[in-house]
Order: C-alpha cells, then sequence, then structure tokens
C-alpha cells in the first residue's frame, strides 16, 4: 500500500461524514445556492470515497462530472424564474416530519452495515456506511417531494450513493466513464425539466 492510499484511508472518516452531512443538508434545504453548494461539496466527499478502490483518474472523472451536473443545474436556475426552496413560510409540520423521518432511516441503515459488510469484504466501513446513508437519503428526497430539484437531488444523491458501493466490487474504466455521462445525463434532464416545470412550491 502506498502513501497516498494511507493518507486517503486517514482522510476517509472525514470524506463519510461530509457526504453524509451534506445529503442532509440537500433534503432539509429551503436555499437554491445552499443546495447546490452541498451538492458541490458532497461529489469532494465522494471522491475521497471512491479513490479507495478506484484508481485516481477515474475518481478525479467522478469528481469533475458532479461538479459539471451542479453548475448546469446552477447556470439553469439563473436563468429560469423559477420559486426557490425559501418561497412561502416555512412549514414547521413538514421540517419536523423530515428531520424525524430521516432519523428513524439513519438509525435503520447504521444497523444494516455490519451485514453489508459481510458481504462487501472489499469495502471500509466508511464506504459502506456513506454509501447506504447516500441511497436511502436520495430515496427520500424524491420520494417525498414532486418539485423537479428535489427530484433531480434525489436521483444524483441516489446514484452516488450507488457508485461508492460499487466502487468497491468494480474497477473497470468504461463503467466510470458511464456513470459520469449519466450523473451529467441527470442533470441536464433536471434543467430541461424545471423550465417548464409551472407547479407549485411543492418542496
Amino acid at each position: 500500500m502506498g502513501e497516498g492510499d494511507l493518507i486517503l484511508e486517514n482522510y476517509a472518516p472525514l470524506a463519510g461524514g461530509l457526504v453524509i452531512f451534506t445529503a442532509i443538508i440537500l433534503l432539509m434545504s429551503r436555499y437554491l445556492h445552499l443546495s447546490l453548494i452541498a451538492l458541490g461539496a458532497q461529489y469532494v466527499g465522494i471522491f475521497g470515497l471512491v479513490a479507495l478502490t478506484w484508481p485516481l483518474e477515474m475518481a478525479v472523472i467522478k469528481l469533475i462530472a458532479g461538479w459539471i451536473g451542479a453548475a448546469v443545474l446552477g447556470l439553469d436556475l439563473s436563468a429560469v424564474s423559477v420559486r426557490t426552496f425559501s418561497a412561502g413560510k416555512i412549514n414547521l409540520s413538514r421540517g419536523i416530519f423530515r428531520i424525524l423521518l430521516a432519523l428513524i432511516f439513519v438509525f435503520s441503515v447504521w444497523s444494516f452495515v455490519p451485514e453489508v459488510a459481510q458481504l462487501l469484504v472489499s469495502a471500509t466501513y466508511d464506504q459502506i456506511l456513506a454509501g447506504l446513508m447516500l441511497c436511502t437519503f436520495g430515496i427520500l428526497q424524491f420520494g417525498i417531494s414532486t418539485h423537479p430539484l428535489r427530484v433531480v437531488f434525489g436521483l444524483l444523491t441516489l446514484l452516488s450513493g450507488f457508485e461508492i458501493l460499487f466502487a468497491t466490487i468494480n474497477t473497470v474504466s468504461f463503467v466510470a466513464g458511464f456513470l459520469a455521462i449519466l450523473n451529467l445525463g441527470i442533470a441536464l434532464m433536471g434543467a430541461y425539466w424545471l423550465k417548464g416545470y409551472e407547479g407549485g412550491d411543492q418542496l
């Protein structure tokens, strides 16, 4: 194991904590710009986790594709008139519901990590925990809202969680490229969907 691998392993818990923290922000935030910043930061943490098992070049592809996708959504928001997450009064009961739902899923996922670790023997604890958490928060995102951005954030988060887990069993560069293209496709789909969105604030 090289010195670079040791450095990545030392920072793996920090990367895992970053992706979980940003996933919570994406679920709870009512501010578009904060959500986009969280999405960009999430890809930094994902980069640190997939780099544990993928070659550095493949991990960089994931990082760049994620940033480009976030930039596409950000540029589209600046050109389209859209209701922001903060429009209207803050729905306190909705916020409490999301917090409680997130806590239930977090503790449930946490209890499954040892069982999953027996199946993914090449994965680290941080990779498994972060991957499962992202998949969970991704499903929550597009499961509790019909707003295009919520759905897109949920799909991107779910895909990122899958990539972290998949990276522990597959190191084929073609797959990394395909997943990067899929990320960009989801972002472009969301940008196009947002332009024609006429619904109310359903965040």
